[in-house]
């Protein structure tokens, strides 16, 4: 099969990470693929991995002259699928793919939100996408509340690829307690997420005074990056929490510094699913997560983890003490979330994926 993947990002997140995977494990299934992209992590490191790609610049949803080069490229592919990751791909990539005769259009959607009512999400809707690949359930039921028709939308969980998970956790990598000056005795309370308003970090922030009030050992260490840092700094100020919540910004060894975490918390106000969430199950790292989106599919409270239902600081809180004053609960749920988790292996996500891209093409006419 010949595969066309589109995604506009510039910045390396988990839906570029997913995009790379997939491709990864469709080429060892040997399918032609091509990427279009920007210049970028996701490009860089699809070209490092020998696969085929193009740079492809677009400057929004309705950049026609984007939509144009897009066109050309895809035509001098001859896709059998154009398989759109991005946002602001879904039109472009659409109008482009459709343009160069690509037989199927498929499009990820990754976000837990009702599609929005402005007129150009409405163009984009209108489109004719064959089908729209929900990353969770969550994602699922918020297409279906927003009108998007059952027989439009498949099932295609996110996935991650167990052995570099854990060739890379086993990495050497500075320990986090002497690289950020803490204790020897800091339980460390870590997060993987960008510094985006969705993942809501100013919650966890709120949080921590009670944490530590019961938990004086306790610090909190943010691995990532993103727009909501000042905010985030002077928030942190005004509560005196300098130096106990740490902000050492993106690390590219995450999974390795995961490793070192007592608890692994998540704050989202969305979220589509979580890789990372994955990635702390995969290795051993107990989880504590808001209750949105796709996340009770990857947690359930009180077998692999601990659920907050609310979105106030006093039951997340409460949910992190309990966790860190138990530690024969936090290896029960770790040795229940590893059974769990092998069900999110990118191999699956590769054979969903081929199942719609062939269910869709059988639908065409011949």
């Amino acid at each position: 099969m010949r595969i066309a993947h589109l995604d506009t990002g510039r910045e390396w997140r988990g839906g570029q990470g997913q995009v790379l995977l997939l491709m990864r494990e469709l080429a060892r299934r040997a399918h032609e693929q091509l990427l279009l992209a920007p210049q970028g992590p996701l490009l860089e490191r699809a070209t490092a991995a020998g696969l085929r790609v193009a740079r492809w610049d677009s400057r929004g949803e309705l950049d026609l002259p984007a939509m144009a080069r897009a066109a050309r490229l895809l035509r001098a592919f001859a896709p059998d699928v154009a398989h759109l990751h991005s946002a602001h791909a879904h039109a472009l990539g659409t109008l482009a793919a459709r343009s160069a005769g690509a037989r199927a259009i498929v499009v990820s959607r990754r976000v837990d939100f009702r599609v929005r009512t402005n007129p150009v999400s409405a163009l984009k809707y209108a489109l004719p996408v064959d089908r729209y690949f929900c990353i969770s359930r969550g994602v699922m039921q918020a297409m279906l509340d927003s009108g998007v028709p059952a027989g439009r939308l498949a099932l295609v969980p996110s996935g991650i690829d167990f052995d570099a998970v854990r060739a890379e956790a086993a990495q050497p990598v500075d320990d986090l307690r002497e690289r950020l000056g803490l204790p020897a005795d800091a339980e460390i309370v870590g997060t993987v997420a960008s510094l985006a308003p969705h993942k809501n970090h100013a919650l966890l922030l709120e949080s921590v005074p009670a944490v530590l009030a019961a938990r004086p050992r306790a610090h909190f260490v943010w691995l990532g990056e993103g727009e909501c840092r000042p905010a985030l700094e002077k928030r942190r100020a005004e509560l005196g929490l300098e130096d106990r919540v740490h902000m050492p910004g993106f690390d590219p060894r995450a999974r390795a510094s995961m490793t070192q975490f007592d608890l692994f918390v998540l704050s989202s106000y969305l979220e589509g699913l979580c890789t990372s969430l994955l990635d702390a199950q995969a290795l051993g790292v107990p989880i504590v997560a808001t209750a949105v989106g796709g996340v009770p599919e990857v947690v359930s409270d009180g077998r692999t983890g601990a659920l907050v239902a609310a979105l106030e600081p006093a039951p997340l809180a409460a949910r992190i003490v309990e966790a860190l004053a138990g530690p024969e609960t936090r290896a029960e749920w770790v040795a229940a979330a590893r059974v769990h988790v092998q069900g999110f292996g990118v191999s699956h996500t590769a054979d969903r994926s081929l199942e719609e891209y062939e269910r869709v093409l059988a639908e065409k006419p011949a």
